[in-house]
């Protein structure tokens, strides 16, 4: 990461836009008076790119300039050969906003095309990635902030190592570490189910003795049950023919049965037949009906007239009977007019009619409608017991009707009877023929029906017979079909057992495939242990660290030696005897002098930050070296105030020997002595406006 040019707006002292380009800047010297804001210039940078400034622990409202409600930063920088910009933004506020893009130059259209993602939190994280170093590894590598020196020195050994595991870049390694132990999870489930199966599958097969065993026992008994059936067969040779002249006997009497019911019933009809046609061949018998039936049909026909005259006496009976009542109902509607005229008069207190308004005459209209009422109920009277005479008349005479008309029903049968007798008369010398014919068809019957039933007797005999001689082997037959029935069995159990059997063959088969394909997965899940082992701290990480190390010593002891004209050197130990007499993984830095070894807390102020310096400087070095993180700044924070005047000289010597390993080497002093050494310089002031910013 090469900064190009960092832009701030009331970012701590910078109340209005600062602007400091880096361009043609390779040394520079950050100069200015204690509070001035130099560390807050490239803390501002720090801010940008991870959100985080100082110690990480300030809040970000605490960056605002005093009285200020909002700051930003843009930082736009090199990488990778693309040119990147971050701009970002905070508000005050319980629920301050926060707004952070990311955008790349586009040489093609010469403008600026954002990266940023959906939220802040998901951009930050493409940053980090983009620049493959976190907050906390450049802070403890190219970033030799004021009183933070020390950062990498005083870390534990085991903290120390994770430090310069990030500065290498060895998380990936945590990566293919944990795919290796999914891929290894994976595989041992896959493991465990095949040993399932290969376990129950021996559980089957720990049956297949038996399944044979179970299989030669049935066919021993099938053969003998076979044999014995062979013999039962034979003996029962003799029952099957009686068994077959049964059935055909049965047969024979279900059809000489039938036919002795068909001649029965043929022998009833022709005698039926015969007692009418004697009946009908007695001549005199029919001329004696004959004169009967005239006799009756003569007295139907003088009731014919009696039911006639009847008939016309009724019509006219209920004619008169209607009339009357037609009359009585008018005589009543006028009888009730004359009493309501008579009902008013007796109301009257006036000699004036209420009912035409004349003035009446004593009572003599009263009178006359009296009289006149007394005629016109004595008429209704009259006509009123004449009219139910009449309705009894008729009454009676739908009785009588509805005798003769029952007795003139027969008229019709008797008439038809009449044609039949007459008939029977003129063919009764043909009937006499016909009676001898049907004489000799019954005798004909008679003598079929009598041979057929003297052969039933003779096959109901036989089928007796036959009947014997099957009880007499119904014990052989019970014999034969329990044989049958074990046979079913046998055949059944035999064929279960060599069923049992393929499939334990198969299971044989299919147990071989299972554990060929088990050795291959534990064969696998041997590679990724192994795997997981090398991907692991102690395995190549150790190994880049272990690798790493003598370069990141020389490199101090170097830079070291310089300054302290040979007098001090450092020594890495990345292991750890233990009283155990094991080893154990550690990063502890050995300091030695003319004095000897001694702890790094025994060392001055000037003396710890030359080794602190030499230290991260080395680090700085490995990482501009390796392409994992590209970072190729170093910022210096003060420092100098701890030496004397030769270690100044050494500091800056120090400096000039490294400034070809960085495109940027930025460093921060208020030492006036040191102002003019470095080729540029970048002037910070104070202003009643807040910091400015001067190139000079």
């Amino acid at each position: 990461m090469i900064p190009i040019k960092l832009e701030l707006t009331n970012f701590l002292p910078y109340k209005n836009t600062q602007t400091l380009d880096f361009s043609g800047i390779h040394v520079a010297c950050l100069v200015g008076d204690n509070g001035s804001g130099k560390s807050s210039l490239l803390e501002a940078m720090v801010w940008a790119l991870w959100g985080k400034a100082r110690d990480g622990k300030r809040s970000d409202d605490e960056l605002i300039h005093y009285g200020e409600t909002e700051m930003r930063v843009s930082l736009i920088f090199q990488l990778t050969g693309n040119k990147y910009r971050i701009v970002r933004q905070r508000k005050v506020g319980k629920r301050g906003q926060l707004v952070l893009a990311l955008h790349v130059y586009d040489n093609s259209t010469e403008s600026w095309r954002d990266l940023s993602e959906a939220g802040s939190r998901q951009t930050q994280r493409k940053i980090d990635e983009l620049l493959c170093i976190d907050y906390d590894t450049f802070m403890n590598s190219a970033f030799i902030a004021q009183g933070r020196a020390d950062e990498f020195t005083i870390k534990s050994p085991s903290n120390r190592k994770a430090v310069l595991a990030s500065i290498l870049g060895l998380d990936q390694w945590d990566l293919f570490q944990d795919r290796a132990r999914k891929y290894s999870n994976v595989l041992n489930e896959d493991l465990s189910i095949l040993d399932r199966e290969i376990e129950s599958i021996d559980q089957e097969l720990s049956g297949r003795s038996d399944a044979k065993r179970e299989l030669s026992e049935s066919n021993v008994r099938l053969a003998e049950v076979e044999q014995k059936l062979r013999v039962a067969e034979k003996d029962m040779a003799d029952v099957e023919q009686a068994r077959q002249g049964l059935a055909h006997i049965r047969r024979g009497i279900d059809d000489l049965t039938v036919r002795i019911k068909q001649g029965e019933s043929e022998l009833s009809s022709v005698e039926s037949e015969l007692g009418s046609y004697s009946s009908e061949a007695d001549k005199t018998l029919l001329e004696t009906e004959l004169s009967e039936i005239k006799t009756r049909l003569s007295s139907l026909k003088t009731l014919e007239l009696e039911s006639q005259e009847m008939l016309t006496q009724r019509t006219k009976a209920s004619e008169s009977s209607s009339r009357l009542k037609g009359e009585n109902e008018i005589l009543k509607s006028e009888g009730n007019k004359l009493n309501r005229r008579i009902e008013i008069l007796d109301t009257a207190t006036e000699p004036i009619c209420p009912t035409c308004g004349q003035v009446l005459e004593g009572d003599s209209v009263k009178v006359h409608l009296t009289t006149e009422l007394k005629e016109w109920r004595s008429r209704y009277s009259t006509q009123r017991d004449l009219h139910k005479k009449l309705d009894e008349k008729v009454r009676m005479l739908d009785k009588t009707l509805s005798k003769l008309d029952n007795e003139l029903k027969q008229q019709n049968k008797l008439e038809r009877r009449l044609a039949q007798v007459e008939l029977q008369i003129s063919n009764t010398a043909k009937l006499s023929e016909t009676f001898a014919s049907m004489e000799a068809r019954r005798k004909r019957w008679q003598d079929n029906l009598s041979k057929d039933c003297k052969k039933l007797s003779e096959m109901e005999l036989e089928k007796e017979n036959h009947l014997s001689s099957i009880e007499a082997a119904e014990e052989r037959q019970n014999h034969l079909n329990d044989l049958r029935l074990e046979q079913r069995i046998c055949t059944e159990k035999v064929g279960s057992a060599r069923q049992k059997i393929s499939a334990l063959d198969n299971l044989v088969e299919r147990r071989k495939s299972r554990v060929v394909k088990r050795d291959e997965v534990a064969e696998q899940i041997g590679i990724y242990s192994e795997l997981y082992d090398a991907f692991g701290k102690q395995g190549v990480p150790a190994m880049i660290i272990e690798a790493a190390v003598p370069e990141i010593e020389n490199t101090t002891n170097e830079l070291l030696g310089k300054m302290t004209y040979g007098r001090m050197n450092v020594r890495f130990d990345t292991q750890k005897a233990l009283k155990s007499g094991d080893t154990k993984e550690t990063l502890d830095i050995k300091i030695a002098d003319d004095l000897g070894t001694r702890n790094y807390e025994l060392y001055s102020g000037g003396e710890s930050f030359r080794v602190n310096f030499a230290i991260r400087i080395a680090l700085s070095k490995l990482l501009a070296r390796r392409s994992g993180a590209q970072l190729q700044t170093v910022v210096i924070d003060e420092g100098f105030g701890t030496q004397d005047s030769l270690g100044r000289q050494k500091l800056v010597e120090a400096i000039n020997t490294i400034q070809d390993d960085f495109k940027r080497v930025l460093v921060i002093t208020h030492i006036e002595e040191l102002k003019d050494i470095f080729p540029a310089r970048i002037n910070i002031f104070k202003t009643n406006e807040g910091s400015k910013i001067a190139l000079g």
